[in-house]
Parts: C-alpha cells; structure tokens; sequence
C-alpha cells in the first residue's frame, strides 16, 4: 500500500506541472498518477474529471501548501479590473481566509492583498489561527439522518447493503493538513458496522437457499432421467 496520500488533483499534466516543479526543487517526494483518459476540462464542466492525481506523504501537506503559496506573487495593479474577487465584501474576503479549502491559492493570496488594501491585514499568525480553527471544524464527523434506513436495506437488498453499511463504517477523509479521519460519528459508524454484518448474513442466507434449491432440482431431474 502506498505511503503516500492524495494531495491534488489535476485535468492535465501541463496544469499539475508547477507543482511538480515546486515539489522538484525541494527535493519532496511524490506520486503523480494518471486516473483518467484525459478529458477536456471545457468539456468535463462541473463533472470535475480530474485525470490526474498527486500524492505525497500527509506530514508534507502544510509544507507543501506553504510553499506553493510562498511561490505565488500577486501584485494587485496588474490583475484584471474585472476579476471577479474585486466586487467582493471585506466578510466575503475574510470567509476566503477563514476557508481556504474551499478555493484557489491565488484566489486566497488575492483575498488577503485586497483586506490589506482597505486596511484590514492578517498577519501570518492570523491566518495560522484561522486555518487550524478551520480544521477542527472539518475533522468534526458527520451524523446521517438516514443511517436506520440502512436496516431493511440490508434485508431487501442484500449486496447493496454491504457496500451501504461498509460506507457508513469505514469512510475517511483526508483534511489539508494531512490528518485523516472518519467521516461518520461513532453512532453512525455502528450502525453501518451492523447492517454490514447484518447484510452479509442475510445474503448468505439467501445463496444457501438458492444453492440447496438448486441441488434439489437437479437431483429431482436427475433421478427422472
């Protein structure tokens, strides 16, 4: 199994390229994966068909994302009058700090030069504090609602049971800073454990009767020949 875990994912190797550079440069190790046939991101739209893939090991992940960062340089008077980030509150500025999972790196290292050009600056340690704030709230796992529906799924549909229960007991997830957690509360996580365990019993079940119905019928057809 690899030891390394996913950190990026790219539609092109020309767009991945950067990063690798970057990755190159310091010497950090990595895996670059091709997952995909290589579809056209135009066409691809919001079906994020990413095509390729890169790994590193999880304690690289804020190294790594320190430096792409550090790599970037924004001088604000050569952006487009119109890029969209200039219509932007100051709230919705900060929100792009307070979650920079949820956007670009140079769309985070705009955000901050903009605050800072209406007088509203975050330090390093600010923004070290809003990322580790950020953290705790994507590590927090999830309950689901419909977990008991799980139980007569597990009966009815046997297979799909199984994947159902094995989904609500093993999913992780892995956080920006590397760490990886289970997506599903403990709750949640035994409910799944059950109707995977239950599943698997009921489908044993039912192919036991099915085999043994088999059996008969072909020795019914046999002793008739």
């Amino acid at each position: 199994m690899s030891q390394y875990a996913a950190f990026e994912k790219f539609f092109n190797a020309e767009q991945a390229a950067p990063v690798l550079d970057i990755l190159k440069e310091h010497k950090i190790p990595y895996e670059f994966l091709q997952i995909g046939k290589g579809v056209d991101p135009l066409i691809a739209g919001e079906m994020n068909n990413y095509n390729y893939e890169l790994k590193i090991a999880r304690n690289q992940f804020e190294n790594v994302n320190q430096l792409l960062l550090d790599k970037i340089q924004i001088n604000l008077e050569d952006v487009d009058p119109d890029y969209y980030l200039f219509s932007f509150t100051d709230k919705e500025l900060v929100d792009i700090l307070r979650k920079p999972d949820e956007w670009g790196r140079q769309d985070y290292v705009i955000a901050r030069q903009l605050l800072g050009s209406r007088g509203i600056n975050y330090s390093n340690e600010d923004l070290a504090y809003l990322k580790n704030k950020r953290i705790q709230v994507l590590a927090q796992p999830e309950k689901h609602g419909w977990i008991y529906l799980g139980y007569p799924l597990s009966v009815i549909g046997c297979f799909l049971g199984i994947i159902v229960g094995l989904v609500f007991w093993k999913s992780t997830k892995t956080l920006p800073n590397g760490s990886r957690y289970f997506v599903y509360d403990e709750a949640t996580r035994k409910h799944g454990k059950n109707i995977f365990y239950l599943s698997i019993i009921v489908t044993a079940v039912v192919l036991t009767f099915f085999l043994a119905k088999s059996f008969v019928i072909v020795n019914e057809n046999w002793f008739k020949w």
